[in-house]
């Protein structure tokens, strides 16, 4: 078997992307040279890669997850090797592949990159987003190589966490609510209203275990898998919502505006951080995004995500 490193990342790609036709646009390659790669592997070991769906791309078989497992371990291992040569010359060098929650990427992404990129211009990041349940999968899979999201309780197996700090929820309300000038509130005191649910699996259950313990259910009055769709609906006055990140800066809306306010009974925090497959080494490249994360911690660049009083931001 004679597959070259280029021709694994291709094949890598395209599994990620599910499409060839995607894989080549990022690779700014054409698409007959992924075909190609493909076909090389599935001519040698004699088994399919993928299946090829008409109009829908294509997925890995149960073979070609397997494959992907050990060329992901390789191409992880190639960098590492990569970035410890860079290291000779104290410049570290190198690519990163990040997952990060979908409602986080917004609010966080921007700060570690333009520190990633300050401070390491030699390092490229491959952004991901998700929700919970497909960065453990993609973490685990090494389709990533450290992901930022919420500590999955109970803790996911062989998977790290590097804690960055709590995230307490808050109920969002528009600005004309007869509660908007409240400093807490409790579930029991908007759980008649319509709530406007993000509708993210984790986040789902989550938010609906903040009810339960106090013996209530919310009533869903609408449904969104956008965190600034949400936003708006409740700045349109057409529910209360409740999160536990915000943006870090004031937002501006097409109808109305939003408060939020804490949650007084929040005994139901999440952690926040960043994971990493347990049993591989951690890399040099991957150590700088884990250094520059805790670095912008102990800074302060992360506190305007929380929120810790009532506000209109």
């Amino acid at each position: 078997m004679k597959y070259t490193l280029k021709q694994l990342h291709y094949i890598d790609v395209a599994a990620r992307h599910g499409s060839i036709a995607r894989a080549s646009q990022e690779l700014n390659i054409s698409p007959s040279s992924i075909s190609a790669a493909i076909d090389v592997v599935e001519q040698d070991t004699n088994r399919a890669l993928f299946e090829r769906l008409p109009s829908k791309g294509i997925t890995p078989t149960r073979y070609g997850l397997t494959f992907l497992g050990h060329a992901r371990e390789l191409l992880k291992a190639n960098r590492t090797f990569e970035a410890a040569l860079s290291d000779q010359t104290r410049r570290i060098s190198g690519s990163i592949r990040m997952g990060c929650f979908t409602p986080a990427a917004p609010i966080l992404l921007p700060i570690v990159a333009r520190s990633i990129a300050d401070n390491h211009p030699d390092i490229t990041i491959e952004f991901s987003e998700g929700d919970a349940p497909q960065l453990y999968e993609k973490l685990l899979a090494s389709e990533f190589d450290v992901a930022f999201a919420y500590q999955s309780i109970p803790p996911q197996p062989n998977i790290e966490f590097i804690r960055l700090f709590s995230a307490p929820p808050h109920i969002v309300l528009p600005s004309t609510h007869p509660l908007a000038k409240s400093t807490s509130l409790s579930v029991n005191d908007i759980y008649q209203e319509p709530m406007i649910l993000l509708d993210l699996s984790q986040t789902r259950d989550y938010m609906f275990k903040l009810f339960t313990n106090e013996g209530l259910t919310p009533r869903i009055g609408y449904s969104s898998k956008s965190a600034e769709m949400v936003r708006s609906m409740v700045a349109a006055g057409l529910g209360y919502s409740i999160f536990n990140l915000k943006p870090l800066k004031k937002q501006q809306y097409m109808v109305g505006d939003i408060v939020r306010i804490p949650i007084s009974n929040a005994y139901q925090s999440v952690e926040f951080g960043i994971m990493y497959r347990a049993d591989t080494d951690v890399s040099s490249v991957d150590q700088v995004m884990i250094d520059t994360c805790l670095d912008l911690l102990r800074r302060g660049a992360f506190d305007g995500a929380v929120l810790h009083t009532a506000t209109k931001i």
